[in-house]
């Protein structure tokens, strides 16, 4: 059975440690399954605007694609990408415990998914890898959080955290003999919560309420 995967690259520059373990990434797994399918989308060379919170999306009318979104840009062909894919692969550096700009910028455009049930259908797997040059005592627990919220309503399944902080030098080489598809300090995903005031995320998610109008109360 053939994989479709699609590997994103969420660092804005071009040839930086996360792009170098990307592309580490992508060759490992045309060795290692050359009948399988592999996709890159580097968000350094595509455009995706930031969403404005226009609500187009959730005022979406019948007949037009479920997904539309008002801004026409790069996403259109990235959100295809996503569709299409049985397993999907992020890697990202982390920037002040988060994700970068631009990385945001994606995620949030995800919202359309949020309107549609594509939540509900069985999840496809996917894995994160971060990148780091190390340092930041505050760790990357939100960065994670973050991925893990957006992808869950695009129907993915955040299950597996590549740690590889500290780990890559500025040339992006991989430590020798590593296996970068099993590499970094390797976690669940479920390893990594958040704690405030009213307790832990993430929660059991419970099915939202509706109106007779099919509005969320």
């Amino acid at each position: 059975m053939h994989v479709n995967r699609l590997i994103i690259c969420g660092s804005p520059r071009a040839r930086g440690r996360s792009a170098a373990l990307c592309e580490a990434i992508r060759w490992a797994y045309e060795d290692a399954c050359p009948d399988d399918r592999v996709d890159v989308v580097m968000l350094s060379d595509v455009h995706i605007a930031p969403c404005t919170g226009c609500d187009v999306c959730r005022r979406n009318v019948p007949g037009r694609d479920e997904l539309y979104c008002i801004i026409a840009d790069d996403m259109v062909r990235v959100r295809r990408l996503l569709n299409e894919c049985d397993q999907l692969v992020v890697v990202t550096p982390v920037y002040f415990a988060g994700v970068p700009a631009q990385f945001k910028a994606f995620l949030d455009r995800l919202q359309p998914y949020f309107w549609t049930n594509r939540r509900q259908e069985r999840k496809r797997p996917a894995d994160l890898h971060v990148v780091g040059e190390g340092g930041d005592p505050h760790g990357f627990g939100p960065l994670v959080g973050t991925v893990r919220s957006a992808l869950a309503v695009a129907g993915l399944r955040l299950d597996t955290v590549h740690d590889w902080v500290g780990l890559i030098p500025p040339d992006g080489s991989v430590p020798e003999g590593t296996d970068v598809l099993t590499g970094g300090r390797v976690h669940p995903a479920s390893a990594y919560t958040c704690s405030g005031p009213d307790g832990v995320h993430p929660r059991a998610v419970e099915p939202r309420a509706e109106t007779a109008t099919g509005d969320s109360l």
